[in-house]
């Protein structure tokens, strides 16, 4: 049984092996199993490459072994491709032989349904007896562009491209389509310095190589392309790993529709999860989620620079006046500003632009740098010298007369300078925009792309810091635990409206003052300790939307009403068959306040969420926010600000601001209960919160929370 190995050296053995042996290889270098063997000595793999074949004495011009046991020395790696029946047993044989890390291409697994699934358990259980860190299963190998080692069978290397080394690692759980962005990215000049794919992931996930890539010299900017997130905490470690190195994670998820999620399921067994919580985890972390591999690609372009914006101010400089304003529309829609130059730098650029040009920002060159391409060499160094410039955008086109000269200027430029510099160069034979990437100077096609990259570069240049997770003063996690074991005992996994706002409160959360009764003549009772308007409400576990059923009064005064109001709503339970219905009189939140809705809920694979909208009559219309708990004060307050109705908080139609801190603190500490007792809370909604004007706080005026089965608590 070979030791499992540490991330550092799983890294070190599947990135950079000494040796490799090929399981089941074939003689034959176009089949499957024969192209690992030809791959590896076609683009020069210096390592040992040992094919294992019990058939043959030779494989592809090299000794073959009839089993591993029959190799002389070390073996790194193991890539098996036998099918699915036999893998786990040629993972046991790894271990025998004292084989860290193993490749497992077959598919047939759990991808496929119940049969399937039951081989990649045997499979999962081959890998954790023998001690044998397993890459796969349904899964082409990696491509390791410094060392040369490519055990993968990928029609990417069918042709004898050229492998250029960069800075960019990239993790795929798909492996044809992984493939596809790898040759894409070739085409974009965008070197590798590493290519895997993941597969089912029954052992190695993207999460973990993430993280472990975040700790290598050579891997500057990390791209994913996931189908399903098997482990959030382990992602989002790679996602803290990363920010603290400076280095981007760019990632593609798919599965945000019903369909694309049910298309995850079959391909790769990947459960896409919810997408909102996918999408609030990324926001929160740091990662730079695009929408599919052209814009992938696009920013990896810039952030293979390895620079970094001071600002969001943008600088273009255009042979059309045109394309100018779409790249100044363009920007605005990610954050960037094209902001007018003062007027002692448009004097400065008029110097050297024609008199009908403008030099206002987007400056015009106009088409007289068709003729005159010196002027955008003159230009740029205006433009570099320019004290409110954070990044520049040249924007050309056609122009395939002049590329050596315009190309040699803005190479000079991006070499003198720190800035991020991008080129716009629409038209023309693609000569211009190969050269320049063979430069290193980001260049698309469409100023659309090119501005969404640098508000890409710009978002994590200027992002703001992880989650601290101090914890707020207040919270009394025993207390809310005696709440829940006392529901338990009974049996139960829903509170009633009064022990969740008991649960809440125990976390430093308010809620509208309130008194529980069990007859009407209690309920009038209560009314001296309360002052009105109030409320009437039917208080059971059983019973999560009262107002359905007639079991809320709102506006009540007197205490004629308040009885009056008791027994109708007794009654409404008695008609519903509502065995444990008792009354909950409450005080009406008065004043101006905004309705809102705070929750928490359990994602499958980041574990407990917290959520934030508006109520009332949006709740069904707008978004809400979502992030993983727990979160501090400056998070929650980034999920408020980024609600489609925000403004709303910021006081509309001569309204005051609303007390935004009052929230953010009730949702950080929604995050830390949620934190606290993820094992047995399941769901929980503040609906709705009232939030004043700026300085009256926040009120929850009901409060329902759910808990998990038990049957689910114990398998926790």
């Amino acid at each position: 049984m070979s030791a499992r190995p540490s991330r550092t050296d799983l890294v070190d053995t599947l990135l950079h092996p000494r040796s490799i042996a090929v399981l089941g290889a074939s003689d034959n270098p176009r089949k499957l199993s024969g192209r690992p063997i030809d791959y590896l000595k076609r683009f020069g793999y210096a390592g040992r490459i040992l094919p294992v074949n019990s058939r043959r004495a030779t494989v592809q011009g090299l000794p073959a072994h009839p089993t591993l046991d029959a190799i002389d020395g070390d073996i790194d790696l193991a890539m098996v491709m036998l099918d699915a029946a036999h893998a786990a047993d040629g993972i046991r044989a790894c271990g025998r032989r004292g084989i860290k890390v193993a490749i497992v291409a077959a598919a047939g697994y759990a991808e496929t349904g119940e049969q399937g699934a039951l081989l990649q358990g045997e499979l999962k259980a081959a890998a954790e007896e023998s001690g044998v860190r397993v890459l796969g299963p349904n899964c082409l190998g990696l491509i390791s562009v410094h060392d040369r080692a490519v055990p993968t069978f990928t029609s990417a290397l069918d042709e004898n491209i050229e492998l250029r080394p960069g800075p960019v690692a990239f993790v795929s759980q798909s492996g044809a389509f992984g493939s596809f962005i790898f040759s894409e990215a070739r085409q974009y000049g965008i070197g590798l310095a590493h290519y895997v794919n993941t597969g089912n992931e029954v052992d190695i996930s993207v999460s973990e190589l993430l993280g472990a890539f975040a700790a290598t010299d050579e891997s500057k900017v990390l791209l994913a392309y996931l189908e399903g997130v098997s482990d959030g905490p382990g992602l989002l470690d790679a996602a803290r790993a990363a920010h603290a190195a400076d280095k981007p994670v760019i990632a593609v998820k798919v599965g945000r529709s019903a369909a694309g999620a049910r298309a995850a399921r079959s391909h790769t067994a990947s459960l896409a999860g919810e997408d909102r919580v996918f999408d609030g985890a990324a926001r929160q972390f740091g990662l730079t989620r695009v929408s599919g591999v052209e814009p992938m690609l696009d920013a990896a372009q810039i952030f293979a620079t390895g620079r970094r914006t001071r600002g969001r101010r943008l600088t273009t400089l255009s042979l059309s006046g045109g394309a100018g304003v779409l790249m100044a529309d363009e920007a605005a829609t990610h954050g960037i500003a094209v902001d007018t130059w003062d007027e002692e730098w448009q004097r400065r650029m008029a110097d050297v632009i024609p008199p009908f040009g403008s030099p206002r920002n987007p400056v015009d060159l106009t088409a007289a740098l068709v003729s005159e391409p010196d002027m955008l060499r003159r230009a740029l160094d205006v433009a570099l010298e320019h004290p409110g410039t954070d990044m520049i955008g040249v924007l050309l086109g056609n122009a395939d007369g002049d590329i050596d000269e315009l190309t040699d200027a803005i190479a000079k430029a991006h070499g003198s300078t720190d800035q991020p510099l991008v080129v716009v160069w629409t038209g023309g034979n693609g000569r211009a925009r190969q050269r320049l990437r063979e430069l290193g100077v980001p260049c698309y096609s469409d100023p659309g792309r090119a501005a969404a990259a640098l508000g890409h570069l710009a978002d994590f240049s200027l992002r703001p810091p992880l989650p601290t997770g101090a914890r707020p003063t207040g919270t009394d996690p025993r207390a809310a635990r005696a709440i829940i074991d006392e529901a338990r005992a009974q049996g139960r996994t829903r509170l009633d409206e009064h022990e969740s706002a008991r649960l809440i409160a125990a976390y430093g959360l308010h809620s509208a003052q309130a008194r529980t009764a069990r007859d009407p003549e209690e309920a009038v009772r209560a009314v001296a300790d309360l002052e009105g308007p109030l409320a009437v409400k039917l208080l059971s576990a059983d019973v999560a939307h009262k107002s359905d059923m007639g079991g809320v009064r709102l506006g009540l005064t007197t205490p004629d009403g308040v009885r009056d109001a008791a027994r109708d709503v007794l009654a409404a339970a008695a008609r519903e068959g509502v065995g444990d219905a008792r009354l909950l009189v409450q005080r009406m939140a008065g004043g101006d306040r905004t309705e809102l809705i705070l929750g928490i809920q359990r994602d499958a694979a980041f574990g407990p969420v917290v959520v934030a909208g508006f109520g009332g009559v949006l709740v069904d219309v707008l978004d809400d926010s979502v992030a993983v708990a727990p979160v501090d004060h400056a998070g929650a307050v980034r999920m408020l600000r980024s609600l489609r109705a925000a403004r709303v908080l910021d006081g509309v139609r001569g309204a005051p601001p609303r007390d935004v801190d009052a929230v953010a603190d009730a949702l950080v500490r929604l995050s830390w209960l949620a934190t606290d007792l993820a094992d047995d809370l399941l769901e929980l909604d503040v609906n709705p919160l009232l939030c004043g004007p700026a300085g009256e706080g926040a009120v929850a005026v009901d409060c329902l929370a759910l808990l998990s089965a038990p049957s689910e608590q114990d398998a926790r």
